[in-house]
């Protein structure tokens, strides 16, 4: 089983100009702040920062604000920095493993790191991998959605189709990761057999036009008897030829683009190194105090230079990061095109090679070396052998890796993860004074519908029993659990300290928790992280700190994005 821990966040405002960094303990975190203090923003900051962007809007909360998030993958570090959209993948010694503006390679460079592995359907019934929604979604319960009978946790699960069964059968062990790293090879391996037969196919049809047209009593010894292949062949490499021509010049044509948008890419760039040092000039040059005229604040810089400056460098990085990805587009492209010029010169140079021994002034013990009629059979068999040599090889493979799939999903095993969630789910309606149901046929996906003040402790014993489905010997990740808020439709003084007592004691042993909570609690936690202002969870005294800590790493990000 995989781990997956959160270590800290940097939340810095250049607008404001104010920063924030707050650290997690491995162990159970209570994030105490009453309404409007920062606690959501807090936590929807962490998620979206790392790819999944929670339901609920942040009031008053700059949309530019710059976050890094600190995790750790079975003990080895990584952080991600994110702004507007682009985001940054760094290793411990703060060099970048990626850096990009587009989710669907963000959701990639995420996957590698973790070993994220599981598929879905999108809409179109395509094949996707899923995405860092999908990674956190069962082990988050968002004040803003999760606390009713929806999966509301996170925008955008609507691309996918019913994603949420496979989602939870990923992570409680029923198709495990390892089920989809053996199907993986198995369509691999399904795809070279495909392959390899469509060639034993074409070889088995072009035997027979040659056993149709040579006689087996001996080779063929007049010229003229080939004039029909000859002019085929012909043909053959002409269109290839013709095909070749074309794909060449789009070849020129896309190189020509890649380096234009190369160029305009670097100016770019030397805009921006320029913006930096004019705009640190800006900030750290001293000169009059200068007057607002609306709210009569004093300034003792020029904020409208600050912002005017702000203003273009986003623009700059907005055009880079569209110019590194139409780059990126363009050299697909071109890879694709050489890939088939390749294939066209292949082909070309075979067809060749073989029209130079047919046409031309051919003589008679040339005819009959070449194309007699045994020696031709012979090459057939020999070519036939080959293939179902290499065909029964990656055939045995392809059954290897179907028994492991199937190993992997037997009904035994799905029944013992099921029983773990059923019995967890009785107990915690029991611990959470809620009426008893028959939990004996629940499924992963039985989310359940309870009104009143009920309802959300409902949920809550829910997501406890898929937390002990997911941790258990056969769950596959140790996600942190993030609950937003408890107090949900008016807890009462009773029912809410039980709900925190819950959190605190009940969770799945070695789980990280991070809680977020309006009242506080006497239930030891390892970490208390107090948020006491309204509107104000950033702080003027950070500010100076984090532009210096992650300053440097902004400029790396979109130089790279």
């Amino acid at each position: 089983m995989r781990s997956f821990l959160f270590e800290d966040i940097w939340m810095l405002s250049r607008r404001d100009r104010r920063a924030r960094r707050v650290e997690f303990h491995s162990g159970k975190n209570l994030i105490l702040g009453r309404n409007h203090t920062g606690k959501s923003s807090l936590i929807k900051t962490l998620f979206t920062t790392l790819g999944a962007r929670p339901e609920g809007e942040l009031s008053q909360w700059d949309e530019n604000t710059i976050s890094k998030v600190g995790f750790s993958v079975d003990g080895h570090r990584f952080s991600v920095l994110h702004q507007t959209g682009t985001r940054a993948l760094f290793d411990p010694e703060g060099r970048i493993l990626a850096s990009t503006g587009d989710h669907g390679e963000w959701s990639a460079a995420f996957a590698d790191v973790t070993g994220f592995n599981l598929p879905l359907t999108d809409k179109q019934s395509r094949t996707v991998p899923a995405d860092p929604k999908c990674f956190f979604l069962p082990f988050y319960i968002n004040q803003d959605g999760s606390w009713q009978t929806d999966w509301n946790t996170f925008t955008g699960l609507a691309q996918f189709k019913a994603p949420i069964g496979s989602i939870l059968e990923y992570f409680s062990g029923i198709k495990p990761p390892e089920y989809y790293e053996a199907k993986a090879k198995r369509d691999i391996e399904q795809q070279v057999l495909d392959n390899l037969r469509k060639e034993r196919g074409f070889l088995e049809k072009a035997r027979e036009r040659v056993g149709k047209s040579f006689s087996m009593s001996g080779p063929k010894i007049e010229p003229e008897n080939f004039k029909i292949d000859i002019e085929q062949l012909t043909t053959e490499v002409n269109s290839i030829n013709k095909r070749q021509e074309i794909l060449r010049d789009q070849a020129v044509k896309e190189r020509e683009l890649l380096s234009s948008i190369h160029l305009q890419s670097n100016l770019a760039n030397e805009a921006l190194s320029i913006y930096e040092g004019d705009s640190q000039f800006l900030r750290s040059e001293p000169r009059e105090v200068l007057v607002c005229p609306v709210c009569n604040a004093e300034h003792s810089e020029s904020f409208l230079d600050l912002l005017t400056y702000a203003e273009d460098a986003r623009s700059l990085r907005d055009i880079t990061v569209r110019l590194r990805k139409d780059a990126r587009e363009i050299e697909n492209k071109l890879s694709r095109t050489n890939t088939e010029i390749a294939a066209l010169e292949q082909s070309y140079r075979k067809v060749a090679a073989l029209l130079s021994t047919r046409r031309g002034d051919m003589q008679f013990s040339q005819v009959v070396e070449s194309m007699g009629a045994e020696k031709a059979f012979r090459a057939f068999e020999d070519e036939r052998v080959i293939l179902e040599t290499e065909m029964s090889g990656h055939l045995l493979e392809h059954e290897r890796m179907t028994e492991a799939m199937s190993k992997l999903t037997d009904r035994n095993r799905s029944k013992e993860i099921l029983k773990i969630f059923r019995e967890a789910y009785s107990a915690a309606l029991v611990e959470l004074s809620l009426p008893m149901t028959d939990t004996g046929k629940a499924k992963l996906t039985s989310r359940p519908n309870l009104s009143g003040s009920g309802g959300p402790r409902s949920v809550l014993a829910y997501y406890a029993a898929l937390w002990a489905a997911c941790y258990g010997e056969k769950g596959s990740f140790r996600i942190p659990l993030v609950v937003d808020s408890p107090n949900q439709q008016g807890q009462d003084h009773i029912n809410l300290p039980k709900v925190i007592s819950f959190l605190s004691g009940r969770l799945p042993r070695g789980a990280q928790l991070i809680l977020g909570s309006e009242i506080d609690t006497d239930i030891p936690f390892d970490r208390k992280i107090e948020l006491t202002e309204q509107y104000k969870m950033l702080s003027e005294s950070d500010f100076d700190e984090a532009e210096v800590a992650l300053g440097p790493l902004v400029s790396a990000m979109y130089l790279k994005a």
